[in-house]
């Protein structure tokens, strides 16, 4: 863990709502490979990771 804020231009945004994920508590990264790539989902909270598995 990192106590540095992302730069909001540099942040992720969320998979599910679009906010921009710079200094967040509840966000989460989810990792998915396919044919030898990595893809990362990046959530807000666990419950717009939740919508996005529903």
């Amino acid at each position: 863990m990192s106590d540095t804020t992302i730069a909001e231009e540099n942040a992720p945004n969320c998979a599910v709502c679009d906010e921009s994920i710079v200094d967040l508590p509840t966000d989460r990264v989810i990792a998915t490979t396919a044919d030898g790539e990595v893809s990362y989902k990046h959530f807000c909270s666990a419950s717009c990771e939740s919508s996005y598995h529903t």
